[in-house]
């Protein structure tokens, strides 16, 4: 029964993923190199709830597991069903405590404040902008075509117990744009951290926020190889 929740289909493949592995597509895009980073960057308890908004096949669940080990519950939202039942198969293969994979548009989700942490890499660009993938599921994980992060951080807002806190792993360019959702989210942000690339320029950002707080701390990281694929 195990091996047939964790099957690898005829277009995907099982890659090393920290002290695992990992079910991604053989094409297309690559899930978030950055999953490690935003794992450790997460306060996350033991006895949390978490919460991935756009979670694609489970990466950044994944990787909260390696780095945290058990959770009271961890739970991805995924509008696309073939990502949706990839997360399913890579989280039923981690023994990180409770998980589930719920096929939903984020935009109509109905949630209750029920999670300490909510942590979501949302699409960067709105649909049509720039070069979008001619695939589907790629085109998705980039572009805005269902929710854009306005509608990522007001469902991210709704499912936050008090005292909760979201984490977001974001383009760095598109940065204003996500201190705006925020904003109207009314959601504070608390700790941002530049990611520099292998050029030395900074190629996303990690932020933390939550309903209260005040003060923000700026941080940066050099570019390491391979760090973003170790727990």
């Amino acid at each position: 029964m195990r091996d047939a929740i964790t099957r690898v289909g005829p277009h995907e493949e099982r890659v090393p993923f920290g002290d695992g592995h990992l079910i991604r597509n053989r094409r297309g895009f690559r899930p978030c190199p950055w999953a490690f980073e935003l794992a450790r960057f997460a306060p996350i308890r033991s006895t949390d709830r978490v919460l991935d908004l756009g979670c694609g096949g489970g990466i950044l669940l994944c990787a909260v597991g390696q780095v945290h080990g058990e959770t009271t519950l961890r739970v991805g939202v995924e509008f696309d069903r073939a990502a949706a039942d990839q997360a399913r198969r890579n989280l039923a293969a981690d023994p990180f405590g409770p998980t589930g994979v719920l096929r939903a548009d984020v935009r109509s989700l109905p949630l209750r404040p029920q999670f300490q942490v909510v942590v979501s890499n949302p699409p960067f660009y709105p649909a049509g902008w720039g070069r979008q993938s001619a695939h589907s599921a790629t085109a998705a994980a980039t572009h805005a075509l269902h929710g854009d992060v306005n509608h990522f951080m007001a469902a991210a807002a709704a499912a936050l117990t008090p005292g909760g806190q979201v984490v977001v792993v974001y383009d760095a360019g598109q940065l204003p744009h996500l201190l705006l959702a925020m904003a109207d989210a009314k959601l504070t942000p608390r700790r941002l951290r530049f990611l520099d690339d292998d050029r030395g320029k900074p190629a996303r950002a990690l932020i933390l926020a939550g309903r209260d707080g005040a003060g923000l701390t700026v941080e940066r990281q050099r570019f390491a190889p391979n760090e973003g694929g170790t727990p």
